[in-house]
């Protein structure tokens, strides 16, 4: 039987149901994440086993016995060998140390595939802390995940590899959800993804990089993005690091089921140990994608000296950087390079640095980054010490520019910057602080190079309980903008051109969200059907006993069944409202969609309004503003109050005094009775 991609997801996070709680934190989502992919292999295995024999028993044209088939099994073709011993049906046939007996199983799968090393990092049989030695997950928890995967079969006969690929992709979402603050390490919004890809424009023979990679997102949305464009995925090269193994191995899952084979690197520091090197420098990419930890105070430092230690910190700290400043041994940035080393206590210009040492000549980034890097560091100052001189003239001395500002300097003097977005508060988990899109390109069009594009996207998002959403109609907001570079001619086709995407886009979603509430809700409504059911063989047995014994026997169950047929159509009606909440809302959007379009012509049809959005600024206006990339130095970004009219004004002042006096009355009263009151 052939799964939906919104049964399958159903399914897929009922397993995370009966593992949430029976772990520390959110590690749970490794052990779903990683049974999951095993399971995948293991039936994707046994699939291309039966493919093959079924094809030579038709080329014999005969059918083999069972050992004749045992032996094809071992020596066909697969595209991952499994092991005999580490197969799906040897871990469901055993019943003890379940836990063992996966572990082993996957780390002998992982042995036998070098594609497949570092991805299965979980320990199924990981003791408890309490040292009584009963592993932390228990056996019958283990079982029942078991039991739970064992009821589909996640090959492609079951299940397309598009189809597995989204549900993983939604099983990672529903994880950062779960997690909130925490999943910023290892999620970013496919919204704010979707963007960075759509601007940069991936293309066949592209080498991809992303240096701080989480769970892969940025790479599978560029092979999508080729995909979309008519390409294979394989036309472009995936490579990635990742510090964390556990994300780093979600991101090889991700990077497997979705075809890029990708190279993933992990448990080193981007910064202290770039893995992609050649002859002493980091490798270069035609295309990097990023979104880096914000602000980290220790990037100098390797995963293993980030103690908590401060003295011991600051030792190093004073050899990191030293008395003539920090040298990289990768010459990305510090003494004898082109650009300032950054400040110990802010990481960001690291990476930015590190991105873009990682560029090949024709090289472009899309970086997510702290807004904080627009503007902060000052440039070189003249000031007044407090002292004179013999003629009583004020003594001057000069101070050093900052090295964020230095090197935010080089970078636009290098004409490197393409364009700055800046997006709305709490789109990210856990990042609160304001954010933006940094677009740094080698080589640019010569109408740009003296040129930045800035784009205030603040405005625009849907707010929702934990945080904030960029809507499809918010990105088109952000695209038009980029890829008209203030041009108004070019506005109506990309209006046009992004418009019918975004609503085919919304329309997908609607499908999605509705087929995940069928999926979710199906047991219910089976359940009903069958109560349904049995009310009428219940009536009528009511009907046939009326006036005889044993009639109010029957009238006690249709009673009990109809309080159970309550029950579960009052379930049936919140997915029905869920239901028609998810269709509003999708139409909203497309009715959003068109009126943005008309915003949007409208916009650049008014000067004057459009630089309350975006501006392309040159660069001797930046250099006025001493290289501070601050949007709204540049952008009109004030939001006016809303006009009030005087009648109005002056009802809202009645109404707010009567109600001061009616309180007052209220008090007095209160105070009277309590004996306070005003003696005659």
């Amino acid at each position: 039987m052939r799964l939906t991609q919104q049964q399958l997801e159903t399914h897929l996070w009922g397993a995370a149901n009966i593992l949430r709680g029976k772990t520390a934190g959110q590690d749970y989502k490794n052990y779903i994440l990683s049974l999951m992919f095993y399971k995948r292999l293991c039936d994707q295995w046994e699939c291309e086993a039966d493919e093959a024999i079924a094809e030579l028993e038709k080329q014999q044209g005969r059918a083999f016995t069972e050992p004749q088939k045992a032996i094809f099994r071992r020596r066909g073709e697969h595209r991952f060998s499994i092991p005999e011993g580490a197969r799906w049906g040897d871990v469901q046939a055993a019943s003890t140390n379940l836990g063992e007996v996966l572990t082993k199983a996957m780390r002998a799968v992982a042995s036998a595939n070098e594609e497949l090393r570092g991805v299965f990092t979980v320990d199924w049989n990981q003791p408890a802390p309490d040292g009584s030695g009963r592993p932390l997950i228990p056996n019958e928890v283990v079982h029942a995940l078991i039991q739970h995967f064992d009821e589909v079969d996640l090959s492609n006969a079951s299940v397309p590899a598009d189809v597995l690929g989204r549900a993983y992709e939604y099983l990672i979402k529903q994880f950062a959800d779960d997690a909130g603050a925490k999943a910023g390490e290892f999620f970013t919004p496919p919204e704010v993804v979707d963007a960075l890809v759509r601007m940069l424009e991936p293309k066949p023979g592209d080498t991809i990089y992303d240096p701080t990679a989480g769970s892969g997102g940025m790479l599978v949305h560029s092979a999508e993005y080729l995909r979309e464009q008519g390409h294979f995925a394989t036309a472009a090269q995936y490579f990635a690091q990742e510090m964390n193994w556990g994300n780093a191995a979600i991101g090889k899952i991700n990077s497997v089921l979705h075809g890029l084979e990708a190279d993933i690197k992990a448990g080193y520091s981007t910064i202290t140990d770039p893995q992609f090197t050649e002859a002493g420098q980091v490798r270069k990419f035609s295309l990097v994608l990023a979104n880096f930890p914000f602000s980290d105070e220790f990037w100098w430092l390797k995963p293993e000296q980030q103690t908590d230690d401060r003295k011991k910190k600051d030792k190093l700290k004073k050899e990191v950087f030293g008395k003539e400043g920090h040298k990289d041994p990768y010459g990305r940035f510090g003494r004898g390079t082109s650009f300032a080393a950054p400040p110990a206590g802010y990481g960001d210009y690291a990476f930015i640095l590190h991105i873009l040492a990682s560029l090949t000549g024709e090289g472009r980034a899309g970086i997510v980054c702290p807004q904080g890097v627009l503007f902060r560091g000052q440039p070189e100052v003249e000031e007044e010490t407090g002292e004179f001189d013999e003629d009583g003239n004020p003594k001057v001395r000069r101070r050093k520019a900052d090295d964020e500002h230095l090197i935010r300097h080089a970078l636009l003097q290098g004409r490197l910057v393409d364009a700055v977005i800046s997006l709305p508060l709490n789109v990210f988990y856990g990042a609160g602080v304001p954010a933006c899109l940094l677009i740094l390109r080698k080589k640019r069009p010569r109408e740009r190079r003296d040129r930045v594009l800035l784009v205030y996207a603040a405005r625009h998002y849907r707010e929702l309980s934990a945080q904030n959403e960029l809507r499809p109609q918010d990105v088109m907001r952000i695209l038009v903008h980029y890829h008209a570079y203030g041009d108004a001619g070019k506005v109506a086709s990309l209006v046009r051109a992004h418009g019918e995407r975004i609503r085919r886009q919304i329309d997908r979603r609607e499908e999605d969200d509705v087929g995940r509430l069928t999926a979710e809700y199906h047991d219910v409504a089976e359940k009903l059907a069958d109560v349904e059911k049995r009310i009428a063989a219940a009536r009528a047995a009511v009907a046939q006993a009326e006036g005889k014994t044993g009639a109010g026997k029957a009238e006690i169950v249709v009673s009990q069944l109809e309080r159970q047929r309550e029950k579960l159509a009052a379930r049936i009606a919140e997915r029905d409202e869920k239901i028609a909440e998810s269709r509003r809302r999708a139409e909203s959007d497309r009715q959003d969609v068109t009126k943005v379009g008309e915003e949007l012509e409208a916009l650049y049809a008014d000067p004057d309004e459009l630089l309350k959005h975006a501006r392309v600024v040159g660069l001797d206006e930046i250099a006025e503003n001493e290289f501070n990339l601050n949007i709204p130095r540049y952008v009109d970004t004030f939001e006016p109050e809303p006009r009030i009219e005087v009648k109005d004004a002056l009802k809202a002042l009645a109404e707010a005094e009567a109600a001061t006096k009616d309180a007052e009355t209220h008090l007095y009263s209160l105070l009277t009775v309590a004996g306070y009151g005003a003696k005659a």
